[in-house]
C-alpha cells in the first residue's frame, strides 16, 4: 500500500512538473538548480547518483571542449587535480578570447564553479547529467551542453595542407578562422592554435588541439 500511493505521489508531482517551465532542485546547502521540463526525458530513483554509478577511473581531471560555430565561440575547460581550473573562450566570431581562473568542487552530480578577479566574483552550479571517458554532459541554467575530452594527441598542419578524416571518421567542429572542413578534411587556413571536434568510427567524439604553421 506504501509502494503504491508512492508512485502515486511520483505521478502527481510529474504532472505538475510538465505543466511548468522548469523543475527546481534544493539542495541542502541552499543551492538551487534550475532543470528545464523539455530537457528532462525521463526520472529515476537510485541509491547512488549517476556519475558516482561511473567506472572509477573517469575522472574530471583534464581538459574539456565544447564549441559551436552558431554560437560563435568555444570552450576549453581544464581541471586540476588541486580543484582550481581555467576555462579558455575563444569567440572566433568577433575575433577576440577570454581567460578565467578559479576553483571547482564535485559532490555527486553537483559541480561548482567559483572564478574570482578584480571586481568580481562569479559562482556556477552546473548539475552533472552524465560523465564517461570522453564527455562530460551538464545541465546549467543556459541549457544543457556537452563537452569532450582534450586527447594528447596534437595535429600539425601548414598553411593550405589539407589532413583527410580516415574512413568512417568526420569532422563536426571547427572554428573556420584558423582550420575548416574541405571534402571531408582538416584544411589549414591562418598560423595558430585551434581546437576541432571529429566522430570517431564508433560515433564517439574526441577533441583536438591543432597548430597550424605558416
Amino acid at each position: 500500500m506504501k509502494r503504491f500511493l508512492f508512485l502515486l505521489s511520483v505521478i502527481a508531482l510529474c504532472d505538475v512538473c510538465y505543466a511548468q517551465g522548469f523543475m527546481h532542485v534544493y539542495y541542502k546547502n541552499g543551492t538551487l538548480v534550475d532543470i528545464p521540463i523539455e530537457e528532462i526525458d525521463s526520472l529515476a530513483f537510485s541509491d547512488k547518483s549517476e556519475t558516482e554509478q561511473q567506472s572509477v577511473d573517469v575522472t574530471l581531471t583534464g581538459s574539456w571542449l565544447w564549441g559551436s560555430v552558431e554560437a560563435g565561440y568555444y570552450e576549453l575547460l581544464t581541471f586540476n587535480p588541486d580543484n582550481t581550473y581555467t576555462g579558455y573562450d575563444s569567440y572566433f566570431s568577433y575575433g577576440f578570447d577570454s581567460m578565467t581562473y578559479g576553483w571547482y568542487a564535485n559532490r555527486g552530480a553537483l559541480l561548482t564553479l567559483w572564478s574570482n578577479g578584480y571586481g568580481y566574483q562569479f559562482r556556477y552550479n552546473w548539475y552533472v547529467m552524465a560523465l564517461t571517458d570522453n564527455a562530460l554532459s551538464v545541465m546549467t541554467k543556459m541549457g544543457r551542453f556537452t563537452y569532450y575530452r582534450l586527447q594528447p594527441e596534437v595535429l600539425h598542419l601548414q598553411v593550405g595542407q589539407s589532413l583527410p578524416c580516415a574512413d568512417g571518421e568526420s569532422i563536426v567542429f571547427v572554428d573556420g578562422v584558423v582550420v575548416k572542413i574541405e571534402d571531408n578534411a582538416l584544411l589549414g587556413l591562418s598560423p595558430g592554435t585551434t581546437y576541432i571536434l571529429m566522430r570517431k568510427s564508433d560515433d564517439t567524439i574526441l577533441a583536438y588541439q591543432v597548430v597550424v604553421d605558416a
